[in-house]
C-alpha cells in the first residue's frame, strides 16, 4: 500500500504512515486499538506527561565550580599575556 499524502510505500495494515505520520485510509477500519508510536521522542514526551510536567534534571554543582574556575583562570591568563598598547 502507498500513502496518499507522501506516496511512500507502507504496510497494508498500517494505520499511520511511518514517513509523514498522516492517518491512512485504514484508520476508520481499526477496531479501537491504540496506536503506539515507539520512538525515543514520543516515549520521553509521554513519560514527562505522565510524570505531571517537566522532567527534573540533575544539577551538578561540582561541574559548575570547575567550569567557573577554568573560565576565571583563562581570563586571568589573558589579562597577563595580552598585548599592551601605550
Amino acid at each position: 500500500m502507498f500513502c496518499y499524502k507522501c506516496a511512500q510505500e507502507i504496510d497494508n495494515e498500517a494505520v499511520v504512515c511511518i514517513h509523514c505520520g498522516v492517518a491512512t485510509k485504514n484508520h476508520g477500519n481499526a477496531k479501537d486499538t491504540p496506536i503506539i508510536i515507539n520512538n525515543s521522542a514520543s516515549s520521553s514526551a509521554s513519560a514527562a506527561a505522565s510524570a505531571g510536567g517537566l522532567v527534573p534534571r540533575k544539577y551538578n554543582l561540582a561541574l559548575d565550580i570547575v567550569l567557573i574556575i577554568c573560565t576565571g583562570g583563562l581570563w586571568l591568563i589573558w589579562m597577563l599575556v595580552r598585548p599592551k598598547y601605550y
